[in-house]
């Protein structure tokens, strides 16, 4: 399993210590499924995410080759081949799950 996370500047504070744990829940993991996790058990860490806080969760599916996102507030849902992914947390961020797999190197 791999995750990144991504919480934006502006809702850290300036004198934030490195070494520290995040004083906020990020506004965006990612989750990459691996061979051996479940789409299921991702989707159950992802409701965890969202019930602590997270604003936004994708989870990368490189067998399906698609990227599902999470919502605090409604439904999931999940892009595939040139389907644009936008979102409100990151403005001008316009991928695709192709887009994704390609620079991931993943055919």
């Amino acid at each position: 399993m791999f995750n990144w996370l991504y919480v934006s500047h502006d809702r850290l504070c300036r004198d934030r210590i490195l070494d520290e744990p995040c004083p906020v829940p990020p506004e965006l993991a990612i989750e990459i499924i691996s061979c051996d996790q479940t789409f299921g058990e991702i989707s159950a860490k992802a409701v965890d995410y969202l019930n602590a806080g997270v604003s936004r969760v994708w989870v990368i599916d490189a067998k399906a080759k698609t990227a599902t996102i999470f919502y605090p507030d409604r439904p999931p849902q999940t892009k595939g081949g040139d389907e644009v992914i936008t979102d409100s947390l990151l403005v001008e961020l316009q991928i695709t799950p192709a887009q994704i797999f390609q620079s991931a190197g993943i055919p």
